[in-house]
């Protein structure tokens, strides 16, 4: 693997850092540091490439091994303090705990443009839900509010044919009923009968938007 750039140096007084411990480093240390142009080898100042300190027998080996070690940690502290703050059980003042000063700035920046957005949809929503009201108004069609509700989508044109689609479903509905009236038929389970097909909760709970209407505008019963 490449390590650090060749033109480290390190002294050799130094060179104990990756070592095991065992060796006395000979010398008794009685020398009175003047210098007497001995040996430049023997010189405590001396100083070698990181490369050629990692050839040294046994450098190499733990300086990987303490890397490695370093990278385990960090990845560790990483992945528990991500969980931390994406588990919905802990709570605030734990999460704002693992977080830097910088990270909490941008936490609370994040948490207030989400507050924003969402209260700008719930006012579109009920700007929405307003106009779906005029409009079924228009057609004589008078449902509670938490059926506006369903009818609403996420803009404006998307909510205008949900109300267009509900409001012909709901006179086809209400034009059946009549004719099986004149013709003497029982009444449908939904519109009046006494054991309806579904529940009110059971339609609500229908995922599928057009269906869930169909469902609605043929049991309106239900919801009145």
């Amino acid at each position: 693997m490449k390590h650090m750039n060749n033109h480290w140096r390190i002294p050799m007084s130094n060179l104990q850092l990756f070592t095991e411990p065992g060796g006395d480093g000979g010398g008794s240390g009685e020398g009175d540091g003047a210098g007497t142009g001995g040996d430049p080898g023997s010189n405590s100042n001396t100083t070698m490439s990181f490369d050629d300190f990692l050839k040294l027998e046994g450098n190499q080996s733990e300086f990987d091994r303490r890397v490695q070690k370093a990278v385990n940690t960090a990845v560790t502290n990483a992945q528990t303090k991500w969980k931390t703050l994406t588990d919905d059980k802990v709570s605030e003042a734990e999460k704002l705990a693992q977080m830097t000063n910088e990270e909490k700035a941008n936490y609370r920046a994040k948490k207030a443009e989400d507050a924003l957005k969402e209260m700008q949809r719930q006012n579109a929503r009920s700007d929405m839900a307003k106009e779906a009201r005029k409009m079924l108004a228009d057609e004589d069609i008078n449902i509670p509010d938490e059926l506006v509700m369903n009818l609403v989508a996420e803009d404006a044109d998307g909510t205008k044919a949900a109300v267009e689609a509900f409001s012909t479903m709901y006179k086809e509905a209400v034009q059946k009923a009549v004719k099986d009236a004149l013709k003497g038929k029982p009444p449908k389970a939904g519109n009046g009968g006494d054991k309806p097909s579904m529940t009110k909760e059971q339609i609500l709970a229908v995922k599928n938007p057009s269906e869930r209407q169909k469902l609605i505008a043929e049991n309106i019963t239900l919801f009145q």
